[in-house]
């Protein structure tokens, strides 16, 4: 008898939330990024009214997608080839409301199937020990401090 735990990707890793003390943390470049989503966006029909780089926080490059009746920021994470979708949030605000977009979803996997994108199911889910167990200590730190809930908070987050 074989055991599905779940069908999800799972995403943590050590350096996920881009904190990390042992060494230096992969990088996914701005250019990457921005040539993904220029190219999904392109092959859709959406236009993006907003592109903007990491900084020293968030830790994800963000756009905003315009189209199809549907407006949604992509999240790319700065350190890990990883996607997701938020709803538009207000200028300022550190919450992230995740969905899915399956058009894109679909798209990003066929085009760059090097690139993971996170499901809603997976960036909803809470933390788990397991979770907590793939992480740095200087990460552990962070969580402490800033207690997520949720693999989403954890991924994508605006910690300094």
């Amino acid at each position: 008898m074989v055991v599905v735990l779940s069908e999800t990707l799972m995403i943590v890793r050590t350096g996920i939330t881009s904190f990390y003390w042992r060494k230096k943390l992969p990088e996914f470049p701005f250019d990457d990024f921005k040539r993904i989503v220029y190219a999904c966006a392109a092959r859709l029909d959406f236009l993006i009214t907003d592109v903007r780089e990491r900084d020293i926080t968030p830790n994800f490059h963000d756009a905003i997608l315009n189209g199809n009746g549907e407006r949604v920021h992509v999240l790319g994470h700065s350190n890990f080839p990883i996607f997701a979708f938020a709803e538009p949030r207000e200028d300022y605000s550190c919450e992230l409301v995740f969905r899915d977009m399956d058009s894109v979803s679909n798209l990003l996997e066929e085009m760059f199937p090097y690139v993971a994108v996170a499901k809603l199911e997976e960036l909803s889910r809470q933390i788990t020990d397991y979770d907590l167990s793939q992480l740095d200590r200087a990460e552990l730190e962070q969580v402490k401090y800033w207690k997520p809930a949720t693999i989403g908070q954890l991924v994508f987050n605006w910690w300094d």
